[in-house]
C-alpha cells in the first residue's frame, strides 16, 4: 500500500495533529517548502534515501501543483514517477495550496492510492470539542463559559484560540471566564480583528460594513491604519524571509513571535499579494497616516486608500 496524501488546511495546529496521526511513529522526517526549493530536488532526495533502507517521510510543504489553473507538465512528469516508485517504506505528504480531484496530477495520485484530506475550518460546536480535548492533553482544565469567550474573542481561530490558552495556563491551569476576560487579548466587542481580516482578504463588502459599525462605535480612524498597517508590514517581512530561504522556524525567532502558527498564518494570508503589492500598501498606508495628521478628512481618505486596494 503507497502512503501519499495531499493535505490542504488552514489551520497550523489542526495540520500538525493530522501529521501526527498519518507520520509513521518512527519514521525519519524530512520537511520542504516549495518556496524555498524545487520538486525536483526533493524527488531526488526520495530517490537517493531509498536506496539506503529505513521507514521515512518526506513533508512538502506549499505545493501548488494539484489545484490551480497551471498544468507544470515537467514537474508533474516526474512527480507521476515518484507515485508509481513509492513503496510502503515512504509517507510522501503534500500540504497544498488548493486541490482540484479534476486535476490530471490529482487523477494520477488518486490512481496511484493517494489520500486526500481535506481540513475544513471547524465550526463553534467542533472548537469547543477541540478545546476540550487540547486542554486534556495538557492537563488543563477549561469552563464552558471560557471556551465559549475564547471562540468569540479568535473569531472561530482555532490556531489563535490555541496561543490564548497556552497564554492563560501560565497564569492558572484552571481556566475560567473571568480569567479569559482579566488576562485574554479580545476585541472589546468592536471588530476589529475581523475588519483587519476582511481588508486582508479582500472581501470589501465585509470591510466596509464593519468599518461602518467600528466608526459608529467610535473608534479612530488613524488606529485601523495602524492596525493595518502592522498586519501589511508582517506579511511583508514573512514574505520576504519565506523568500530568503528561512524556515518558519527561523522566521518566528527572527521577528519574536511566539510560535510558527503566527508565521503560517502570515504566509497564508499574503499568497494572494507579490513582495511589491505589499510594499506599495505600506507606503499607500504612510501616506493616508501623513494626511489624516496634516489636517485631511480621515474618514474620505481611509476609504480613499481600502477603493483603491
Amino acid at each position: 500500500m503507497k502512503n501519499i496524501y495531499l493535505i490542504k488546511a488552514n489551520s497550523y495546529n489542526l495540520l500538525n495533529d493530522t501529521l501526527t496521526s498519518i507520520i509513521p511513529e518512527n519514521a525519519t522526517i524530512t520537511s520542504f517548502s516549495l518556496n524555498d526549493t524545487t520538486i525536483f530536488d526533493v524527488i531526488d532526495d526520495a530517490r537517493y534515501y531509498g536506496l539506503l533502507g529505513g521507514i521515512r517521510a518526506l513533508l512538502i510543504k506549499d505545493v501548488k501543483f494539484f489545484g490551480g489553473k497551471f498544468n507544470y507538465e515537467s514537474e508533474a512528469t516526474a512527480l507521476s514517477e515518484l507515485f508509481d516508485s513509492n513503496d510502503e517504506s515512504m509517507t510522501l505528504i503534500f500540504v497544498c495550496d488548493d486541490i482540484k480531484k479534476t486535476k490530471e496530477l490529482t487523477k494520477k495520485a488518486i490512481a496511484a492510492g493517494a489520500k486526500i484530506i481535506d481540513i475544513k475550518d471547524p465550526d463553534k460546536e467542533e472548537l469547543g470539542n477541540l478545546i476540550s480535548e487540547f486542554a486534556k492533553k495538557e492537563n488543563l482544565t477549561i469552563d464552558k463559559d471560557a471556551s465559549n469567550l475564547l471562540i468569540s474573542n479568535a473569531i472561530g481561530n482555532y490556531d489563535v484560540i490555541v496561543q490564548e490558552i497556552n497564554k492563560l495556563s501560565l497564569v492558572d491551569k484552571h481556566i475560567t471566564k473571568n480569567l479569559v476576560l482579566e488576562y485574554g487579548s479580545h476585541e472589546d466587542g468592536d471588530y476589529t480583528f475581523d475588519f483587519s481580516n476582511a481588508v486582508v482578504s479582500k472581501d470589501f463588502t465585509k470591510a466596509f460594513s464593519l468599518l461602518d459599525t467600528l466608526l459608529e462605535d467610535g473608534v479612530e480612524v488613524f488606529a485601523l491604519v495602524g492596525l493595518l498597517a502592522s498586519s501589511f508590514a508582517n506579511m511583508y517581512m514573512v514574505k520576504r524571509a519565506s523568500m530568503d530561504g528561512l524556515s518558519d522556524e527561523a522566521i518566528a525567532k527572527l521577528f519574536g513571535y511566539s510560535s510558527t502558527s503566527r508565521v503560517y498564518v502570515l504566509k497564508k494570508n499574503s499568497k494572494i499579494y507579490s513582495i511589491e503589492d505589499l510594499k506599495e500598501i505600506i507606503i499607500a498606508l504612510s501616506d493616508v497616516d501623513y494626511k489624516i495628521k496634516t489636517g485631511y478628512n480621515p474618514i474620505f481618505e481611509f476609504k480613499t486608500f481600502l477603493l483603491n486596494l
